[in-house]
């Protein structure tokens, strides 16, 4: 499913128009239509449109029009310059007043009823919000989300930036939002996330081909788009076809990260994993992992190139960082492999770390180099501030995928992944995956898809999304309490 600007949507109505001969009213209609239709279906009687004097006003000009006409007991409130409605959203307003319908513009009045509503619609604000909302706006804002009705939010949320996701002073937070055509970048980041409640999109009769013509290069992951991307596996095949997987890391101290990844590879598919761990670690790691081969070194001495030789020779991906610690023999192997190996790498944890000191082998690299940063890990990379990194998770990982060549997947609550011409802002997952090793997991699902021969971008969309379904189904038997063996084992039944 398409993620696009606010920009995006205003040149698809304007092409539905110009080139498909679909006028703006009919989409106007078309959006009011589908509101209703979820209304009808939450089987409610009384309902409250709570109108701007823009064109999502408009929409909810048109939505009142069809609940009278379906006999719903329904109040309507616009606020704002009334003088500045226009074109589509004023002829819908002056059908309302030619109904001899009232339109209320009292705050108090607002205040007074909304508690005996049983449904409230959001078409105060829409995709076009610019500045801070102000302060009588604000008091609207916070009178829907203060109400105990349910909230419906038409296209986006109130006082939600459309491209960014940024609250906007204030925003309301729907149980719900229809949004039209396809979702609006906000929709998916930051606190607009949270605001849009359950998103749903709806077709307003704009054509798949009208929208395709934009060339938008975001997507989310919308009704589980990214699991159109797995193959089938055909009969005649062997556990060779699916991928050799190594995974360097692990240290006298930490262990467990390497468990968690050889896991994470092998519950999502990976025909053999081989972990490459310091000798001291072996009894620990090969008791967690029966299913793993195994090739140790001495931890102090570091990898020699004998063996880093057999690992580029025999691996479809590796896995490189997680668990090492930070020394200079972790800098020195992470740039033989960079030098060396022309197959996907991925590079997690202390590979970071260690990656931020050497950033200028990446341009010149040989490996399809994968990168998974948590946004303190993003901040050794690029010098930037976690606080803007937060901020501009599309922008800051789309720029440094292009600059560096790399494919990145920058994780968070909407994990972003971007080779630096397409993004893809992740969905699934819980605030419950918060906890050591999740990532881990995580990495090994990657590693395991890059191995399998999908694409670095490919495999970084179907672990980003499959990595956080699982999470999402561990929840439901865990929740809160769960951790990051717990998603490692709810992988496979998420990969249909």
């Amino acid at each position: 499913m398409f993620a696009g600007l606010s920009q995006d949507m205003r040149e698809i109505d304007k092409r539905a128009e110009t080139q498909y001969g679909i006028s703006s009213i009919v989409l106007m209609e078309n959006a009011a239509y589908s509101v209703l239709k979820h209304i009808k279906s939450l089987n409610r009687k009384s309902v409250m449109v709570v109108c701007g004097t823009g064109n999502n006003g408009g929409d909810g000009f048109a939505l009142s029009r069809l609940l009278i006409m379906e006999g719903y007991k329904i109040s309507i409130f616009c606020f704002g310059d009334r003088s500045k409605i226009k074109g589509d959203a004023y002829i819908n307003y002056q059908i309302l007043l030619n109904m001899d319908v009232k339109i209320e513009d009292d705050l108090q009045k607002l205040n007074n009823i909304i508690e005996y509503q049983d449904i409230v619609v959001d078409a105060l604000l829409g995709t076009g919000i610019k500045g801070e909302v102000r302060d009588y706006y604000k008091e609207v804002i916070k009178t829907i989300n203060e109400s105990k009705a349910y909230i419906i939010s038409v296209d986006i949320p109130s006082g939600i930036n459309a491209d960014t996701g940024e609250k906007m002073g204030e925003c309301v937070y729907a149980d719900e939002t229809i949004t039209f055509g396809c979702i609006k970048l906000g929709e998916v980041l930051l606190e607009g996330r949270k605001a849009c409640g359950n998103l749903i999109v709806e077709n307003i009769s704009i054509p798949d081909k009208c929208i395709e013509e934009q060339n938008i290069r975001c997507t989310t992951s919308y009704k589980d788009y990214p699991l159109n991307l797995l193959r089938k596996r055909e009969v005649h095949t062997n556990k060779g076809d699916y991928g050799k997987v190594y995974i360097i890391g692990g240290s006298y101290l930490m262990s467990g990260a390497v468990i968690l990844c050889a896991k994470g590879a092998l519950n999502s598919g990976c025909g053999l994993t081989t972990c490459v761990i310091p000798d001291s670690i072996l009894n620990r790691v090969g008791s967690g992992v029966f299913e793993s081969t195994f090739i140790t070194y001495d931890e102090n001495l570091g990898l020699n190139k004998d063996v880093m030789d057999n690992i580029i020779e025999k691996a479809d991906a590796i896995v490189f960082g997680i668990g090492m610690g930070r020394n200079k023999n972790v800098e020195e192997a992470l740039t033989y492999f960079l030098e060396n190996f022309e197959k996907p790498i991925v590079i997690d944890a202390d590979g970071i770390n260690a990656l931020s000191n050497i950033k200028s082998v990446l341009k010149n690299s040989k490996a399809k180099v994968i990168i998974t940063p948590h946004p303190k890990e993003m901040e050794r990379l690029t010098g930037l501030e976690v606080s803007y990194i937060n901020k501009n998770r599309k922008a800051v990982a789309e720029n440094f995928a292009k600059e560096y060549g790399c494919t990145v997947l920058l994780k968070g609550a909407s994990t972003v992944v971007s080779d630096g011409e397409n993004v893809y802002v992740n969905t699934s997952g819980n605030p419950g995956m918060a906890s050591g090793g999740s990532g881990d997991v995580l990495t090994g699902v990657l590693a395991s898809f890059a191995g399998q021969g999908y694409s670095p971008y490919e495999a970084s969309i179907l672990a980003a999304y499959i990595h956080g379904a699982a999470g999402d189904s561990a929840y439901e038997d865990f929740g809160y309490g769960l951790h990051a063996e717990n998603i490692a084992n709810y992988l496979g039944k998420n990969i249909r």
